[in-house]
């Protein structure tokens, strides 16, 4: 029987040849300023009870995980979601055609998509909206919360002003103490305008946390059902 080689202390045996090995480069690491990989994920089972296919599900890792907010992941309670719920849609049923672009300054710092600050509105008329009242609350999740409120909305007619009657210009009040953000609301009385009969209005504002900063923002295309 022939005699096997040992290996001496470097674990290698005496016939290998060194010459024809490699060196070994290790694998590059990875950029966070690159395209992050694919995670797999395994397939629950089926909701009927049947077994599911448990084969491997491909979903992106987002850069912007590494950047969300903290907050951003902080639970809304029930009082903070109906707080800003009201104040949202009392600017949102509020506009002023004198005054064309405060709704959309108003708006825009409160949603998570600025492009619909403009939604809602035609750009004509006057509307006052107070009083608002949050009522029934779904939380789809923690940071996913739909709160129903219903406003007090005032119409307004365009009044016939004298043609030697100037209009007065906007008074813009200073801010008062515990003052949180300025408002769409127009002035209750305006020689311009007369107001119309009031009526109360429903709408569902759908609200989540900012993912940079975790404040609260109201996000339009949010639904109630995460599949549909």
């Amino acid at each position: 029987m022939p005699e096997v080689p040992t290996p001496d202390r470097t674990g290698r045996r005496p016939d290998h040849d060194t010459d024809e090995t490699e060196p070994e480069i290790a694998a590059p690491q990875v950029r966070l300023d690159a395209e992050m990989p694919r995670a797999a994920t395994t397939e629950p089972a089926r909701r009927d009870g049947r077994p599911g296919s448990r084969g491997t599900v491909t979903r992106p890792l987002p850069r912007e995980s590494f950047a969300r907010s903290v907050r951003s992941l902080e639970p809304i309670s029930d009082l903070e979601a109906a707080a800003f719920a009201g104040r949202f849609a009392a600017d949102f049923q509020s506009f002023d055609q004198d005054q064309p672009t405060r709704r959309a300054e108003v708006l825009r710092p409160l949603l998570a998509d600025p492009q619909a600050c403009t939604w809602g509105w035609s750009g004509e008329g006057r509307q006052r909206a107070d009083s608002p009242q949050p009522n029934r609350i779904y939380r789809r999740s923690d940071v996913v919360v739909f709160v129903e409120v219903v406003v007090r909305v005032t119409p307004y007619a365009r009044a016939c002003l004298a043609s030697d009657q100037p209009a007065p210009d906007p008074v813009e009040a200073a801010e008062p103490p515990g003052w949180v953000g300025p408002s769409s609301a127009p002035p209750p009385a305006d020689p311009r305008w007369v107001a119309g009969g009031s009526s109360w209005v429903r709408m569902t504002v759908p609200i989540t946390r900012d993912p940079a900063d975790g404040r609260l923002v109201v996000d339009p295309h949010l639904v109630p059902d995460p599949s549909a």
